[in-house]
Order: structure tokens, then sequence, then C-alpha cells
């Protein structure tokens, strides 16, 4: 018979398709991953997992495990969750999920800093997008959301909170071919590479139906991707700095490496839109007291100092 161990064997091998990584998540040695589910299958009398590529890929069966399996899983952790509330034996634990800025800009250090308040608390980060983010705590997979608040648009189940908008900036190279003109349009954007995560809340019709268009490509869905599609800050700027490819990014992440002109700032007319970030999680969900602890501290971090404003051509290390 299947037991919620079992299940969270399943589940660790689909998400990481390693037995290693999936051992090392589940805290037991290989050869015990290994044992165990050629347990589960001969019970089940079912192949779970095709392994002769040497990558395992869940079967029918295993796909049935896990669609079913899920949702079990998340109940259970729910149930016991509400029930140690109930009874004050909260054991101390948060899961953050961030978007790409704010898992560059208030994250790590909130929990930072619950960690070292709360010395028996356990935290854990999960970086992705926005919109990933979000789907995390709709989910059951995190406890709270750091992220753009466009994306709670139309979903009643979640609550928000803004913590702060931040100016946004283009950036690209020391030396890019945009930087000779004193400002540029939104056409001129075009012709390079943009690098990045999908943006959330911005449409562009004369980008969406330029003709020859490197910058980007336009799903059937709607809106865009990034001819670069990466979800992280130091990934957009190895690619920026590796060719003419350019990028976007909150200015306080910017700053720095516009001061030691690392990284040159492209000036856009109209100015690119500034980002509402915001805490998100469950509406009808009672908070844990370390989900409560985290809310506090980054409140306070982000609103700690002014946020700074994009720097004068000069101090971005571009040419006049």
């Amino acid at each position: 018979m299947l037991t919620l161990r079992h299940i969270e064997i399943v589940e660790a091998l689909a998400q990481h398709r390693h037995f290693g990584r999936a051992a090392e998540a589940l805290g037991i040695t290989q050869s015990a991953l290994t044992r165990a589910l050629q347990a589960i299958e001969t019970d089940l009398e079912v192949r779970l997992f095709d392994r002769g590529t040497g990558i395992p890929e869940p079967t029918m069966f295993g796909r049935i495990v896990l669609a079913w399996g899920q949702p079990v899983m998340r109940s259970m952790d729910n149930l016991t969750r509400e029930i140690r509330l109930a009874r004050g034996l909260e054991i101390g634990e948060v899961t953050v999920s961030a978007g790409t800025f704010p898992s560059e800009l208030w994250v790590p250090q909130a929990l930072g800093q619950l960690a070292q308040d709360f010395p028996n608390i356990r935290c854990r980060m999960r970086s992705s997008e926005s919109r990933r983010a979000v789907k995390d705590v709709l989910n059951g997979n995190s406890d709270i959301a750091v992220a753009d608040l466009v994306e709670v648009k139309g979903l009643d189940e979640l609550a928000f909170e803004k913590l702060i908008t931040v100016q946004v900036a283009l950036f690209c190279r020391p030396g890019h071919p945009l930087l000779k003109r004193p400002a540029i349009q939104e056409m001129d954007l075009a012709h390079f590479p943009l690098a990045g995560p999908r943006p959330t809340h911005y449409a562009s019709e004369v980008m969406e139906n330029a003709g020859e268009n490197r910058a980007l490509t336009v799903p059937k869905s709607g809106g865009f991707v990034p001819r670069i599609w990466v979800e992280s800050f130091a990934a957009m700027r190895q690619a920026v700095m590796s060719g003419d490819a350019v990028s976007w990014a909150p200015v306080p992440l910017l700053e720095p490496y516009w001061t030691r002109g690392e990284l040159a700032h492209l000036v856009m007319k109209p100015t690119p839109i500034d980002i509402d970030f915001g805490l998100i999680y469950p509406r009808n969900r009672t908070p844990a007291p370390a989900v409560t602890a985290f809310i506090k501290i980054i409140r306070a971090m982000a609103m700690a100092k002014p946020a700074p404003q994009a720097p004068s051509r000069k101090r971005a290390g571009n040419p006049r």
C-alpha cells in the first residue's frame, strides 16, 4: 500500500530526474532510494520510472502516482500545520518564493535576519520569475511570495500587500552601440536581443508588430519572451557583458554596477514602467508565526532607505 513517504520518493525523483540529487533532497543515501523505489514498484506490480536513458522518466503509472499523490501531500502538510498552530507547537519553518529581482534585493537578507533573530526557524527561498512565485503559493509549495503584484490580478484566493515601488532602468555593457544616442526609443530595442525573465506587466504593440525583431519572440498566448530568457540577475549581467544584449532591472540592483562602471545605463524615452513589488499569501489561511516574523522584517528592510534613482549618463560610465 502506498504511504506518504512513498509519494515523497516518487515526487522527489520526478522533480530532480537524478537518483543522487533526489536522495540528497530526501535526506537518504542513493542506494536506500533505489531500494525503496524497487520495493514500491514490486508492491504495486508496475514500473514507475523508465531508467534506460540514465535519466529517470515517469511512466504512465508514475504520472498517475504524481497526479494523485501531490494533492494528498499538500493536504497532509496543511492538516499537520494547522494542528500545530492550534496547539501552539509551530515548528518554525518558512518557505518564500521570490521573483527574479526580490530574490536579489530583500528576501535573502530578510531570511538571514530572521534566522539570526529566531535560531529555531528553518528558512528556504525558492527563486523564479514572478508568475511562478505566485503559483508556488497557489499550489501550497510556499508560504508566501515576494513578487510583482501584477501577477495577483484576478486571483481572489490570494491576498497581497504592497511592499515598495521600484524604478526600473535599461542597462547594457559599456561601449554598446546604443550608447551613442542621447536617448533611445522603444523601436530601437527591436534590433538587439533582450535578456531577462518574461516581463509581467509590459505590453508593446510596437515591438510585437515589428517585422524583423531580434529582441523578443511573441507566443500565441500573448505578451512576449526575451530572446535570451534567463531568470536571475547574475545571468542577465553575464548575457549583457558578453555581447550586445540589452536588459532591465530595478535601479537599486544596478546602482553598484553603474558606480563601478561595469554596466552602463541606457536612457529611454519614455522611461520603463516602474514595478510594484509586494507580499502575496493565501487569503483564508492563518499565517505561521515564522511567516509573520518574516513579513515584519522584510517590511522594515524594504522601507529602510529611499530607493536610488537612475544616474546621469556620465555616472553610468557611458560616453557623453
